[in-house]
């Protein structure tokens, strides 16, 4: 009976994470497209003030995005103790993001156990910044996550 109800307590504590995350995630759209103006009317402005040739503010970019989830799921991971239990697709991370949060992670434990916690979360916030910029250096990621399994085709063949 009692590891029935650990485990309905760990299946509910994984779905508050994935809804927590989830949560994030859309707010994040949500803000994103607010600031885009995705209205496609012609209709006037709704405030008088904006016109239609004011510039609009910028998109959330893929940078700021990734700084932000990896900030949060290394806060939760953290601050958790035993983790998520939510794999990198449950956290809405790509493989390269949760390359770069395994990597905070880490830095921010040893940092956490050396100098506390309030700078093992300065830290996380600077690998995060860090490593989605590099990431995003040059724009969006686009490789092929496949293409190192695709055997060449010979020529004339499909």
């Amino acid at each position: 009976m009692g590891t029935q109800v650990r485990s309905r307590a760990r299946k509910q504590s994984r779905e508050r994470l994935i809804l927590a995350g989830a949560l994030a995630a859309s707010a994040a759209l949500a803000v994103s497209a607010a600031l885009t103006g995705c209205s496609t009317t012609s209709e006037a402005p709704a405030h008088p003030s904006l016109s239609p040739n004011s510039p609009s503010a910028q998109p959330t970019s893929p940078q700021d995005l990734c700084t932000h989830l990896i900030v949060y799921w290394a806060k939760q991971e953290l601050d958790a103790g035993q983790g998520s239990g939510l794999d990198y697709q449950e956290k809405g991370l790509s493989d390269g993001q949760n390359e770069i949060l395994l990597a905070t992670l880490t830095a921010a434990r040893k940092e956490r156990a050396a100098h506390g916690a309030a700078a093992g979360d300065r830290l996380i916030e600077q690998q995060a910044q860090r490593g989605c910029a590099e990431r995003y250096r040059n724009g969006t990621p686009t490789t092929d996550p496949w293409a190192q399994t695709k055997l060449p085709t010979p020529s004339g063949s499909p």
